[in-house]
């Protein structure tokens, strides 16, 4: 099978996203498909004027252009390109040359560079797919954050709720652009013919399309995730002794003021380890000399995974309604017992019987929970290992078949509207 995926970004620019995709991109080709990816994000030793083309593990990686380039001023992250919420003809035609040169089975689309592949003409028998990895469909900040209040989720897309919430986000410019952007393009979404949403709670934030155009697949860990733990070395951070660890972004939406809360809550003195992006050094709180913060910083995978891998415990402790959790994932891919926010995603993945489950923002409740596992090795131990068996269903042997069933029926979806 060819299949053609587009993205907003790619490795080596770093994310969620970019890494989800260079992880399917990967496993397409183990399963014996040819995979070009295009995006954004040039390859490396690319300029703006000439993308230029790079293989890497197998995978063909081309650089695409548009008009969007001048709105990169408009992104919150300088690596990382910005795309709107409405399609860039200059980009679909690059899009277009590409599609005619490859003639792909599936083109596959992640992120907000889908609104250019809606005017694709697609050769006969090919399909379009499109992956949400948030809630960029609906949402023009892609949280489903209703203003800035963590607690609530918003219900939604309606102009009377999203300009506001937008021009609060963005400013009135970009914001009412990003915004009017998605009203315009709903109607579009009728030529995706398979909707793959990472998790129930993206599916239930997505329009109604109808139960055949949409299967819920969530993104994956590698099949050897654990030996790459074993095989690391661990940062020279870490304590000597036991810790707690969170791994994940600063910031109000991933829980770590409540966690860092808790953690001064709980009877057990124990180091709290938290790994994440160098602005998480700028978190005013530092713990105690009894119960000491450590901020690790940005780490690369391997040192993360062991990191998980020697904690006594992960938490995952998000206020927002997280499309997945793969750090949860991945945590509990190296038996780790996981203490987890009933929210979003999550619910997905951590259970009462894979670790504990905690109201968002809750912080007495957080520290009860983390001082429970520390007290209970049997309780360790056991959702230790009923979290490893469930990270088997979130690796790569067990969802990259899935995506290429979902391909074949996106085939059948497109060849039942051609035929009527």
């Amino acid at each position: 099978m060819k299949v053609l995926l587009v993205c907003d970004s790619y490795p080596p620019a770093t994310g969620g996203l970019e890494r989800a995709v260079q992880a399917l991109a990967h496993g397409l080709v183990r399963a014996g498909d040819e995979v070009t990816v295009a995006t954004l994000g040039h390859p490396s030793g690319a300029t703006a004027d000439d993308p230029g083309v790079g293989v890497v593990g197998g995978v063909r990686v081309v650089g695409v252009d548009g008009w969007s380039r001048h709105l990169d001023r408009f992104s919150t992250d300088p690596n990382h390109r910005f795309h709107p919420t409405a399609p860039d003809p200059a980009l679909t035609m690059a899009l277009q040359h590409l599609v005619d040169e490859i003639r792909p089975d599936v083109v596959h689309a992640h992120g907000w560079i889908v609104f250019s592949c809606l005017l694709l003409r697609l050769p006969l028998g090919s399909a379009l797919v499109h992956t949400l990895h948030d809630y960029g469909l609906t949402c023009a900040k892609k949280t489903l954050v209703r203003q800035q209040d963590l607690d609530s989720c918003c219900e939604g897309p309606a102009l009377g709720r999203c300009l506001p919430c937008g021009r609060d986000a963005y400013g009135a410019v970009k914001g009412g652009a990003l915004v009017l952007g998605l009203a315009m393009t709903r109607p579009l979404l009728g030529r995706i013919d398979m909707f793959l949403p990472i998790s129930a709670a993206v599916r239930a934030s997505m329009p109604d399309v109808g139960p055949k155009r949409v299967r819920i697949i969530p993104s994956f860990v590698a099949d050897d995730v654990a030996n790459e733990a074993s095989a690391a070395v661990p940062p020279d951070c870490l304590p000597a002794g036991e810790y707690i660890v969170f791994v994940g972004a600063s910031g109000a939406h991933k829980g770590v003021d409540t966690l860092v809360e808790a953690h001064r809550q709980m009877r057990h003195r124990i180091p709290l380890v938290v790994i994440g992006p160098a602005q998480v050094r700028q978190h005013p709180r530092s713990g105690t000399p009894e119960r000491p913060v450590i901020h690790a910083g940005s780490l690369a995978h391997g040192p993360v995974m062991a990191s998980l891998a020697s904690a006594k415990v992960a938490v995952v402790p998000s206020r927002w309604a997280e499309p997945q959790g793969l750090v949860a994932i991945e945590a509990m891919a190296v038996g780790t017992p996981v203490v987890a926010c009933d929210v979003g995603g999550l619910r997905d993945v951590v259970s009462e019987e894979t670790g504990l489950v905690v109201p968002p923002g809750d912080r007495a409740r957080l520290a009860d929970a983390l001082d429970r596992l520390l007290d209970d090795a049997a309780l360790r131990q056991r959702t230790g290992v009923a979290g490893a068996a469930r990270a088997l269903g979130y690796t790569e042997s067990a969802i990259v078949p899935l995506v290429r069933q979902a391909y074949r029926a996106a085939q059948r979806n497109r060849h039942e509207t051609e035929s009527t």
